[in-house]
C-alpha cells in the first residue's frame, strides 16, 4: 500500500509453513540459542565472528552501556505502542530521593537520618512494586518522542484510495510485539523475528528507530551501518514463510533530540537486494558453524596484513 515495488524476497522463494505468536513474553523471546536465528545474532555472526556469537549466545549478560540503552528503547516502544501501559509499567525516581542506604539496615547504631533514608526507599519501593525504575530525564524524553511519532500523518493508497492516517491510528489497527518464527528454506536453521507493528489486512510491518537523525541521508547510512537493510529481509521473509507475505515494511525513525523530529522509509529494490545477499550470507556461516561445531575467531591461518588505503596518503610527507 505504501510502494509500488514487490518485496523480492516475497517473489523469489517458495511458500512455507511458520508460526505467528501474537502474545509471546518478552523473556521468551529473547532467550538465545546457537541454533536459533534471529536478526541480531547474525550481526555479530557476521560483523564479528563465531566465536563472538558463541559468546553471544552463551553468555547473555548485557554491558552497563547495552543495559541502559535497552531500557531506554523499551521505554520508547511502550510509550509509543501503548501508552495507556507505559504510564503503570514505569516510575520516576524522584529528583531529591535520598541515598538508597538500605545496605545499612542491619547495622549495629545507623543513624537516624540512615533509618529516614531506609523508611523512605521502603516505602517508595512499596507504592511502585513490579514497576521499572527510569530517570526524569528519560521519562520525559520518551514520551516526547512517543508524542511526536504518534502525531505523524502517512498518506498512502490502498486498493485504489487515498488514505490519511497518523501513526496512532494505524497503531489501533494492527497487532503490536508480533513474534515470528519460522525454518529458512535454504539452510534448514530455525528463525525468529520481533515485528513492532503488524497489519495482516494492509500486509504492512513497522520497526520503530530511535536515532540522532532522521533526515533521509543520514538514516540511509544508519541503515547500512546498523544493517536494517538485512532486517528488512530477514524480517519479510518471516512474514512470507509464515503466509502472511507484506506489501511494506517500514522503517519509523524518531530523532532523540528535540523537536523529536519523526519520519517514515521503506528500503528501496536495490538495498533490499543487498540486504538479502547479506543476511543469506551470515545464515551461511550459522550453518557451517552448526554442522562443523567450529566457532572460530577472525581466521585460523597464518595471513598477511595490509594497510588501510588512507594510511598512504599521508599528508606530513
Amino acid at each position: 500500500p505504501f510502494n509500488d515495488h514487490e518485496i523480492l524476497v516475497n517473489a523469489q522463494l517458495r511458500p512455507q509453513s511458520g508460526r505467528i505468536i501474537l502474545n509471546e513474553p518478552a523473556e521468551a523471546y529473547y532467550r538465545r540459542a546457537l541454533d536459533e536465528a534471529s536478526n541480531s545474532g547474525l550481526a555479530v555472526i557476521d560483523e564479528q565472528s563465531p566465536r563472538h556469537y558463541h559468546h553471544w549466545c552463551t553468555h547473555p549478560e548485557e554491558t552497563e552501556e547495552e543495559s541502559v540503552t535497552l531500557a531506554f528503547g523499551k521505554a520508547l516502544h511502550c510509550a509509543t505502542l501503548e501508552p495507556e501501559v507505559f504510564q503503570t509499567t514505569y516510575a520516576v525516581l524522584p529528583a531529591d530521593a535520598p541515598r538508597d542506604l538500605r545496605r545499612f539496615r542491619n547495622a549495629a547504631k545507623p543513624s537516624a537520618e540512615t533509618l529516614k533514608a531506609i523508611d523512605w526507599w521502603d516505602e517508595w519501593e512499596a507504592r511502585n512494586a513490579g514497576r521499572s525504575i527510569v530517570s526524569q530525564v528519560s521519562y520525559d524524553r520518551a514520551l516526547a518522542m512517543a508524542t511526536s511519532v504518534r502525531s505523524l500523518e502517512l498518506c498512502f493508497k490502498n486498493n485504489g484510495a487515498d488514505i490519511r492516517i497518523t501513526v496512532a491510528e494505524l497503531i489501533d489497527v494492527c497487532e503490536t510485539e508480533v513474534t515470528l518464527r519460522w525454518t529458512d528454506e535454504e539452510t534448514g536453521i530455525q528463525c525468529k523475528a520481533r515485528a513492532d507493528l503488524w497489519s495482516q489486512d494492509l500486509a504492512l510491518a513497522m520497526d520503530l528507530k530511535s536515532t540522532r537523525d532522521a533526515s533521509r541521508e543520514a538514516f540511509a547510512r544508519s541503515v547500512h551501518s546498523y544493517r536494517y537493510h538485512v532486517q528488512h529481509c530477514h524480517y519479510a521473509d518471516g512474514f512470507r514463510v509464515c503466509g502472511h507475505p507484506l506489501q511494506s515494511f517500514l522503517f519509523l525513525p524518531v530523532e532523540t533530540a528535540m523537536p523529536h523530529v519523526p519520519a517514515v522509509y521503506y528500503i528501496d529494490p536495490p538495498a533490499e537486494e543487498r540486504g538479502w545477499a547479506i543476511r543469506q550470507r551470515s545464515m551461511r556461516k550459522l550453518q557451517d558453524c552448526l554442522k562443523s561445531g567450529r566457532w572460530r575467531g577472525y581466521t585460523d591461518t597464518v595471513t598477511s596484513l595490509s594497510l588501510p588505503a588512507y594510511a598512504f596518503y599521508d599528508t606530513k610527507d
